[in-house]
């Protein structure tokens, strides 16, 4: 352990105030350098830790702090402080220009060293001096930053520390290399090379680079392959290539095949050259936008137990491979709407954020058990895969985690209340791409997947709380969204779900709700508390339907209402509902239908007055009751179905078939169709059982006691010898019976084809004829 030498580094204690002279800078810049030195000294004279005294250290652009591999740099509590004027030159500013404020720098840099590692201090940037005396223009001001990962730093780490007030990012990973060869030129050639010789050799659809230097730095043994540029995506079509190694004499050593971009090549012992090769490729004028990094770009490294904060455009700005941000508390960075309350302002993009990795790539990232808020946006995450577990976020101005240009990314355990969108997606840019959410917690803010959403995307054991609007989209295969868990408590808007499916789901709301369902498919939910608007997606340019399986509702309405949309059928199947209402309507638009189906349900009565419920005022709707149980255990339940609108005609009409209706009370209930006769079209009730329950005596002007889809009857006088039943509304064959069996008559029965028969007899009869499907 060595304790720095304030004196023999010529390093001094204390802050100056502004406004800061010539002298002040030099003070701060001769601090840098001895820092150096004795960094230096230290890992010479084989320490594996230097400290410096606690205190008040001054620093200063644009020289830097450099870290030294194998050795902490034990800041031991004390502060850090960049000093800066916005509207005067620092001495150290060699530009010719006048904008003082674009003057630029880093504090302390991670590059190309390993186990490295800085702890326990403060660190100030530029921000916390500056004026903005020139708003518009210094507001817009990036290019400063604090603690710099960089150049294939491996294996090093920042901890307890407290980092703020840089205008870029207080933490930062750069994606570069110890060496790198970007946009050179790459000599394609459509053909492909032998494996077994690494000899040209023609193909179609593959294309060939030259001969590729590799540097011969004893260090380097393995390279990259990425974007170019802030592009991070190259334009390979194939995101995985052939590698040839060569020797300086052009022998060939072997090939390593289907090595994918932005992950590690080994880079064979005596290799001094390289040729790749591109699959689905036949343009040998293409620009392939690749960079190579030799050396690997920062990887293995740790940011934990920092107190990151006030960044003038964000936190922690994420890339490389295998970097981690842990445990910290990652706040106030990149402000939202909102100017951060010590009267500085915003910056001036919308990319503000805690976690950033807009310019970076990198694979396997991991966020995990930090707190972030209070900025624009939480976490930015792209490129190429990313870890992010167990964060609290929460005010969040914008998008709490938002993905883009990423093949995989896990997003789990994590909290998130008070953002405006919870999780937004991106474009992948990569086929197969894939995020999966599980087991969150989300309070308010929105989910929303539906633009440009190139990923299949598992949405699994989430816990949502008055989320206003979710939409997953409505793809059938690009998102599965099960056993999650609504609740709308305090939301006073209406939420609105759209989805193609979800499955095993439970939604409910602590007092009545209105709720919004885009679905097509439902399976194994359970609601409660809600008046749930069946819709779809594309309802307004066509008719579609809806499909519901084993789901419960409770104490809900289940609402298929038409108001400016094309027809909708709803088909729910083995569900049960208690004290719910089945609903359906149409208002203003003519032409339209409604239509519920009901089949294999249970239905049970325990507070409610009433079953089925109409919202129309014009034709129509329809609600079907097939084998069902209906089980009523209220005194008080009224009528089976209630019209909203008594005075509008004709418009609705129910068919209630092979039905079990029972009375659980000691008397029989004396029962109502419905409270109002006028809306009604046609009550059909065939085949049903009702038991301890006095029916009404039916209307015969829309009553019917048979099936009008397998069934016709009518009343005829047979005086003439023969008679044509027309209408039947049936498909033979078919049995025909008369009802007046004392006087049977058996005529002549002749086909005449699938609506009609010919019946002929010699003894004319009156009889009630009923034709019957077989």
């Amino acid at each position: 352990m060595y304790i720095i030498e304030l004196q023999r580094w010529n390093i001094t204690q204390g802050i100056p105030a502004k406004p800061y002279t010539d002298a002040d800078y030099q003070m701060a810049d001769s601090n840098i350098i001895g820092i150096n030195h004795a960094l230096e000294h230290a890992r010479t004279a084989g320490y594996s830790k230097a400290i410096l005294p606690k205190g008040e250290y001054a620093l200063c652009f644009p020289r830097v702090i450099k870290m030294v591999s194998n050795l902490t740099f034990d800041l031991n509590g004390s502060i850090l402080k960049v000093i800066y004027d916005s509207d005067r030159k620092s001495p150290f500013d060699t530009r010719t220009t006048t904008d003082y404020y674009n003057f630029k720098g880093n504090s302390i840099e991670f590059d190309n060293v390993h186990n490295s590692h800085l702890i326990g201090g403060t660190i100030i940037g530029d921000r916390d001096d500056r004026s903005f005396s020139n708003v518009a223009a210094e507001r817009k001001m990036e290019h400063t930053y604090g603690v710099v990962f960089n150049r294939s730093t491996k294996y090093s780490s920042i901890k307890n520390c407290v980092v703020r007030d840089y205008m870029g990012d207080n933490i930062t990973f750069s994606s570069s290399a110890v060496r790198e060869l970007a946009e050179f030129n790459l000599n394609l050639s459509q053909n492909n090379l032998d494996y077994a010789a690494g000899q040209v050799i023609s193909a179609a659809n593959t294309l060939t680079t030259g001969f590729i230097a590799i540097p011969q730095d004893t260090n380097i043994s393995t390279f990259l392959i990425t974007g170019a540029g802030y592009s991070r995506l190259t334009a390979l079509m194939t995101k995985e290539v052939d590698v040839f190694f060569f020797r300086a004499d052009n022998t060939f050593i072997g090939v390593l095949k289907k090595r994918r971009i932005y992950t590690d090549i080994s880079i064979p012992v005596g290799a001094a050259k390289m040729r790749m090769v591109f699959f689905n490729e036949a343009n040998p004028s293409k620009n392939m936008q690749i960079t190579l990094k030799f050396g690997s770009i920062p990887h293995h490294n740790l940011v934990e137990y920092n107190e990151v904060f006030n960044g003038h455009r964000g936190g922690i700005s994420l890339g490389g491979s295998y970097n981690i941000i842990q445990h910290n508390v990652i706040r106030d960075n990149g402000k939202g709407s909102n100017s951060f309350l010590d009267g500085k302002p915003i910056f001036s993009d919308p990319t503000r954020y805690g976690i950033n990795q807009e310019d970076s790539f990198g694979d396997n990232c991991v966020i995990r058990n930090n707190l972030i808020y209070g900025s624009n946006h939480g976490i930015l995450a792209g490129c190429y895969s990313i870890q992010i577990e167990n964060n609290h976020i929460y005010n969040i101005d914008s998008i709490g985690i938002n993905l883009y240009s990423l093949l995989f990314a896990n997003i789990r355990g994590n909290v998130l209340s008070n953002c405006t969108t919870n999780i937004g997606l991106m474009t992948s840019h990569f086929a197969n791409a894939y995020v999966n959410i599980s087991e969150n917690s989300f309070t308010g803010g929105n989910m929303s997947f539906f633009a440009n959403n190139t990923y299949q995307v598992t949405v699994t054991n989430n816990n949502f709380v008055d989320v206003p609007s979710m939409n997953l989209g409505i793809d059938p295969i690009k998102c599965v969204f099960k056993q999650n868990r609504i609740k709308y408590s305090s939301l006073t808007n209406t939420p609105f779900i759209t989805a193609y499916s979800i499955e095993d789901c439970i939604i409910e709301s602590s007092s009545p709700k209105e709720l919004v369902l885009r679905i097509y498919h439902q399976n194994g939910c359970t609601f409660k508390n809600l008046t749930i608007s069946l819709q779809t997606q594309n309802g307004t340019t066509q008719g579609e339907s809806v499909f519901i399986d084993n789901c419960e509702y409770l104490n809900s309405t289940v609402f298929n209402l038409i108001l400016a949309t094309k027809e909708r059928y709803v088909k729910i199947t083995r569900s049960i509902f208690t004290d719910t209402i089945i609903k359906a309507g149409n208002i203003n638009t003519a032409g339209k239908i409604a239509k519920i189906l009901l089949e294999d349900c249970q239905l049970k009565v325990i507070a409610n007055k009433y079953l089925f419920a109409t919202d129309l005022n014009q034709p129509k709707a329809l609600i079907e009751v097939r084998n069902c149980s209906i089980e009523i255990d209220n005194a008080d339940f009224s009528y089976l179905i209630h019209h909203d609108k008594p005075v509008v005609i004709k418009v609705f009409a129910i068919s209630l078939y092979k039905n079990n209706f029972v009375y659980k009370g000691e008397s029989p209930l004396k029962l109502n169709y419905y409270n109002h006769i006028k809306p009604m079209e046609i009550f059909i009730s065939a085949d049903n059982d009702f038991q301890n329950i006095l029916l009404p005596q039916p209307d015969p002007a829309i009553f019917l006691d048979y099936n009008p889809q397998t069934t016709f009857k009518t009343e005829v006088t047979l005086q003439e010898e023969t008679l044509v039943v027309h209408n039947l509304n049936t498909e033979y064959p078919f049995i025909l019976i008369f009802s007046d069996t004392k006087t049977m008559i058996q005529p002549l029965i002749k086909v005449v084809d699938s609506n009609s028969i010919l019946l002929q007899d010699s003894q004319p009869q009156k009889a009630q004829v009923v034709v019957t499907k077989i």
